[in-house]
């Protein structure tokens, strides 16, 4: 039991000191590339004191957006602290696996889900008996094009006989 209590306390331990390192690095880098304030350094601090001290007033977006992110350190440092504490160690450790291996699923689901390969037989959809009626009738009825070659037939035998009925008729006269 207390075993398990070492493990949980280690592993709070690992999670807290890699998350504090991890967050605080990305705010550094945030602010000083945005506002060039350094939150590890004192003189940083110390001008905004003299600025609060000297009756400043914040009258920008700039400086609205510099005093909420100054505000939100401590409370987003606290949420992602509580999340990366709900993980798993093995999650945290092998995220870049992980985040590889979803990309890699990302990039190859686009591909259509299923593929129907044509003319291999077999696998035919199921179809309803009014469809397989209305096919069957549809292959016994003759099409457009059969009907013209009919007529054209019938026409052109009727041509035929009854230029033969002429060359008879002229031949014996």
């Amino acid at each position: 039991m207390a075993y398990k209590k070492i493990l949980r306390f280690i592993r709070f331990c690992f999670i807290s000191v890699v998350w504090t390192i991890l967050y605080f690095s990305i705010v550094r880098i945030l602010l000083k590339s945005i506002w060039k304030f350094d939150i590890f350094k004192k003189v940083y601090w110390e001008k905004i004191s003299e600025f609060w001290e000297e009756g400043g007033v914040i009258n920008s977006f700039q400086e609205y957006t510099f005093l909420a992110m100054l505000i939100a350190i401590i409370p987003l440092w606290l949420w992602g602290w509580k999340k990366a504490n709900q993980l798993s160690v093995a999650k945290i450790i092998f995220f870049p696996i992980f985040w590889y291996n979803s990309y890699q699923e990302r990039k190859y689901s686009k591909a259509p889900k299923n593929i129907t390969l044509k003319n291999m037989g077999g696998g035919t959809a199921k179809r309803s008996p009014q469809q397989v009626m209305d096919d069957l009738i549809a292959s016994r009825m003759p099409k457009g094009k059969d009907k013209k070659d009919l007529n054209s037939n019938k026409i052109r035998s009727n041509f035929e006989e009854k230029s033969r009925d002429f060359h008879q008729k002229a031949d014996e006269q």
